[in-house]
């Protein structure tokens, strides 16, 4: 029996969408960085140079956790791996996908997602415009990385990508700027809760899901920020929570803070913590987690030789980073 003409032109217009999308898919491999230390903003990239299965503590967050969240620290005192995968606004679209990939190679013990992502949008998008933009970015390399395409060069066109660079940071910014807010009243009630988007939450709940299938036990942490946060969002993500039995940790609460002091821990006024900031929340995470969760120290174990070697790296580098810090902070 022979095919008719409107089901040999759907054919057609099939076998031309297949060959597209696989154009499309080729496209976005061939213009993803050679590196993965330009991956991804900040040096999130860099977790996957690390060895397999080493990770236990993954934080996931946007700008606030890259500047806000110094894991070696944690490793250099406790022995604890962790690692702030984080990058200016990424969203919790992003963070569903990535996490996915994270999975591969990683098996942490404890996911830390940070909640500044769940109410992440440009100020020029909807809350769907951003999701659509974001999801589809994740669907299609070549969104993601079209720009990388005035670096392609024949030399580099069918060079081997290498992702083995490692950041000995794991992930976290040292930002030694110092830029003070005086008016620090961000958090004052006004009895208002501002309701996740419903879209986000149902990504939100997928992350719990996947983590929960990965056997990972979630915290969800907001990093202090005097700018970009405030009660009724806080009410927002406890009510979420509790919904979904989470246990939170708002550093910027009373109960939590770890002595922010935004005369001095900021780098622009308030958006983001600088490195003595940083220092505050990591120290008060860190505790946390010790206190509960089974976290091993695996310092001097075999198998965590590059973790130790890029602790010793972490401690060479911090004379300097203290030095600029006080300078920058007037601390004599």
């Amino acid at each position: 029996m022979s095919l008719q003409t409107w089901q040999k032109n759907a054919l057609r217009i099939l076998a031309f969408l297949l060959v597209l999308l696989m154009l499309v898919m080729a496209a976005g491999h061939y213009l993803m960085p050679q590196s993965n230390r330009y991956l991804e903003g900040y040096t999130a990239g860099g977790i996957l140079g690390e060895d397999f299965d080493t990770i236990d503590v993954l934080v996931l967050g946007d700008s606030n956790a890259a500047q806000g969240i110094a894991p070696m620290k944690w490793y250099d005192e406790h022995g604890i791996t962790g690692y702030t995968y984080a990058a200016g606004w990424l969203s919790m679209y992003n963070i569903y996908y990535r996490i996915k990939q994270i999975y591969e190679e990683q098996s942490p013990k404890v996911v830390v997602l940070c909640t500044a992502p769940a109410y992440t949008k440009k100020s020029s998008e909807t809350y769907m415009q951003s999701a659509l933009g974001d999801i589809a970015d994740e669907l299609l390399p070549l969104l993601r990385f079209h720009d990388n395409w005035k670096y392609l060069t024949p030399q580099n066109l069918f060079t081997e990508k290498d992702y083995s660079w490692r950041d000995i940071n794991k992930g976290y910014a040292p930002i030694t700027d110092v830029a003070a807010r005086p008016n620090t009243d961000y958090m004052y009630d006004t009895g208002a809760s501002e309701s996740i988007p419903l879209l986000v939450q149902f990504y939100m709940q997928r992350i719990l899901q996947l983590c929960d299938e990965h056997g990972s036990e979630v915290l969800l942490v907001t990093v202090p920020a005097a700018v970009g946060w405030n009660l009724a969002r806080h009410n927002g993500i406890a009510a979420f929570a509790e919904e979904n039995g989470v246990p939170y940790l708002d550093f910027n609460m009373a109960e939590y803070n770890p002595g922010i002091d935004w005369m001095t821990d900021s780098s622009d006024g308030g958006t983001h913590l600088n490195w003595l900031g940083a220092q505050k929340v990591t120290e008060a995470l860190g505790t946390y987690l010790l206190q509960n969760y089974a976290l091993e120290d695996h310092r001097g174990q075999p198998g965590y030789d590059t973790w130790d070697s890029d602790a010793q790296s972490y401690r060479d580098q911090l004379p300097e980073i203290k030095e600029r810090v006080s300078q920058n902070a007037g601390i004599v």
